[in-house]
């Protein structure tokens, strides 16, 4: 990592420390669909996402601090940000204070959800461009957020309030969250609520969306287990039918040595109001040339059924099942 002293503002002559840090990951990709397979190389991350950080952090003494991350995500085969909206730090942007209490954040950060299901993946969120943990309206992420984390011994209880911006209506746009995990010795379980509203369409409506997750992970040594249960619920309003999403998902990784991990995962979708359902298999090999290097090698099953094929949305080349594998280089700094 590559470190320096902040710059002092204005008249204030506090120093704090800032932290260049990020993550460099290319890797090639096959797929076949059954009607046909192609080669491609994922710039935005097989393994992590690219992505590129600045953090600051200074000492207020009596054991507070303050903080804060910028996050900007990139194409590592052209250069460009990830995202079409031009969103500079488009993965993270949040100031907060710290101490005895936890801590109390501001900004775009990610939601409590994602903070709970990341303990709960059996690869913590390794391969985010295959495995379809987020939650399916807004991804990992809130603008706009207030969050609180604290750890209290074993439990750490989190609270989170993302306002809509919304002249004269504090709820429509907004999300709100709790979350709270145990974790003692081998075991770590925990769940997470997320209420919020979300815009219909262009329209001045804002339709609730409520998601739920619950998991649970186990580690005994060189071996973990993981897996969890997601339930959202978007009320689309009539004449539109609700939208549910189920996820469930399991596995397990386990460090042969030092240098080498395998992992296997199962991630199971259901679509209960469009009978669409999708079934993931993943098998995982990474070795680490360093601390800060890994090569990684992952193979994935997929098969589609109901709206899962007949949509072209869900599924873009309407095929009843596909086969990919991966292989990468990552560096973290």
């Amino acid at each position: 990592m590559i470190s320096a002293i902040g710059l002092l503002s204005g008249v204030a002559h506090a120093q704090s420390m800032v932290t260049l840090a990020g993550v460099v990951d290319g890797g090639i990709r096959f797929t076949n669909t059954g009607a046909g397979s192609q080669y491609s190389m994922n710039s935005n991350g097989l393994f992590t996402s690219n992505r590129l950080d600045f953090v600051g952090k200074e000492d207020l003494g009596g054991g507070y601090n303050a903080h804060f991350q910028l996050e900007s995500g990139f194409n590592l085969g052209n250069g460009a940000l990830d995202n079409t909206s031009g969103m500079l730090f488009n993965r993270g942007a949040f100031v907060g204070v710290g101490g005895w209490f936890g801590s109390l954040d501001f900004g775009r950060q990610y939601t409590i959800a994602h903070d709970v299901v990341f303990d709960y993946d059996p690869f913590n969120f390794e391969y985010p461009g295959i495995i379809p943990l987020t939650p399916a309206t807004d991804g990992t992420r809130f603008s706009n957020d207030a969050k609180y984390t604290g750890e209290f011994g074993p439990l750490r209880v989190r609270a989170e309030n993302s306002f809509g911006g919304v002249a004269g209506d504090f709820n429509s746009g907004s999300a709100r969250g709790v979350g709270a995990q145990y974790k003692w010795g081998w075991l770590n379980v925990g769940g997470a609520y997320i209420h919020r509203t979300v815009q219909a369409g262009t329209t001045t409506t804002y339709q609730p969306d409520n998601y739920y997750v619950m998991g649970a992970a186990l580690t005994f040594g060189a071996l973990r287990f993981a897996g969890g249960y997601m339930n959202e619920n978007q009320d689309a309003g009539p004449p539109a039918a609700d939208v549910r999403t189920l996820n469930y998902w399991g596995g397990a990784t386990y460090d042969i040595n030092p240098y080498l991990r395998v992992g296997v995962g199962v991630y199971i979708t259901d679509l209960p109001n469009s009978s669409g359902k999708r079934s993931q298999e993943l098998g995982s090999l990474v070795y680490s040339l360093s601390k800060a290097t890994r090569l990684y090698a992952e193979v994935d099953y997929t098969k589609f059924g109901g709206s899962y094929v007949t949509s072209k949305t869900l599924n873009a080349t309407g095929q009843p099942h596909q086969i990919a594998v991966s292989v990468g280089i990552n560096h973290g700094f």
